[in-house]
């Protein structure tokens, strides 16, 4: 069981013993604490982040989902069924709706 046997020189043990003291203080210290382990979750949630998009990019999610592009909103936004209304119609029609909807509701603003 000699394979167990470390030898060190008096510098490194020295060095050994300052870094594991630096520890010590620093573990006893709260907010040390809490750093490591906010420095802990972030790595955690990156690395889950990384591994959540290598997955992703496995399918072609533009292939599969249901939710159209830009490209064919985009193309959609441009074709119209019917023709623009001029100025005029626009008018006419909110005046007719308008009075439509005075009869209904028994309004006569004419004839005030």
């Amino acid at each position: 069981m000699t394979d167990d046997l470390v030898t060190l020189t008096r510098a490194e043990y020295a060095a050994l013993v300052t870094d594991a003291e630096c520890w010590r203080q620093l573990w006893q210290s709260e907010h040390i604490r809490d750093l490591l382990a906010e420095w802990r979750e972030w790595r955690e949630r990156r690395d889950l982040s990384a591994s959540t998009a290598a997955m992703a990019s496995l399918a072609d999610w533009r292939a599969i989902a249901s939710a159209p592009t830009y490209a064919e909103l985009e193309r959609r936004r441009h074709t119209y069924d019917r023709p623009a209304l001029t100025p005029a119609q626009i008018r006419q029609r909110a005046q007719a709706s308008l009075a439509a909807f005075e009869r209904r509701h028994g309004l006569n603003r004419g004839a005030a």
